[in-house]
């Protein structure tokens, strides 16, 4: 009997144990900390996942206890095959609203927190207008380069190239190469959608660029699977 009673004694101490850990709070900065690696999109919603360390080749974000925050990225317009480099910068947790505060363009701009786990961020953009307007190009560019990156360069006779984008102050922001095998009609609508979009952008919201136009390519060549412009 007394065994019982001591058996009973110690499952009733480990829960109520339990209990008393459920109602510590916690900083959700200590959650937030550390390295989230951009995994897809869906309706509004961007959702990242928990890493080790930033990838090399991907999208990715870093915040720190002390507030300082690393975006990795490749600029929302660049050529592939794309060049990865990390932005810095600051960001502040109010509740469930992530400010960010980066070096260059645009500046900042706030996420807001759908879910975090140890182990998934979801965050939906909770942004100014020119922030809004920005997101959504982000988005179509992002759609062009997923069909232009469909498949890999095995035959550069596969391959075609088109100018995208409308810099501010004139002229296309670049050249991208895409497979013949896609639908092409689409891709181009896309990118000639994408293009005035851009225009009215820089239009609406005063953006100023530099007049130097990109070099147009003379073709594309194959190099480990990757599209490569030629000039």
């Amino acid at each position: 009997m007394k065994r019982i009673l001591a058996i009973l004694t110690v499952v009733l101490t480990i829960s109520s144990c339990s209990v008393i850990d459920e109602d510590i709070s916690f900083d959700p900065k200590d959650l937030l900390s550390g390295n989230w690696t951009f995994e897809y999109s869906n309706n509004g919603e961007t959702v990242f996942k928990r890493t080790n360390t930033l990838p090399n080749e991907k999208y990715g974000v870093s915040f720190f206890r002390d507030g300082k925050f690393i975006e990795r990225t490749s600029g929302w317009c660049g050529t592939p095959p794309l060049v990865f480099s990390d932005v810095q910068g600051t960001y502040q947790l109010e509740k469930t609203l992530i400010k960010v505060d980066i070096e260059g363009f645009p500046g900042n701009y706030h996420w807001r927190i759908i879910s975090l786990t140890n182990k998934e961020l979801v965050i939906t953009y909770d942004s100014a207008d020119q922030e809004t307007d920005l997101q959504e190009l982000m988005n179509l560019f992002n759609e062009i380069y997923a069909m232009a990156t469909s498949e890999p360069c095995q035959d550069a006779n596969d391959w075609s190239f088109t100018a995208y984008g409308s810099k501010a102050c004139g002229g296309p922001q670049g050249y991208l190469a895409y497979p013949n095998s896609i639908n092409v009609n689409l891709f181009l609508e896309k990118v000639a959608a994408y293009t005035q979009k851009e225009k009215e952008y820089n239009i609406k919201w005063d953006v100023i660029s530099t007049c130097d136009l990109p070099a147009q390519p003379t073709g594309v060549k194959c190099e480990n699977d990757l599209p490569v412009l030629t000039y």
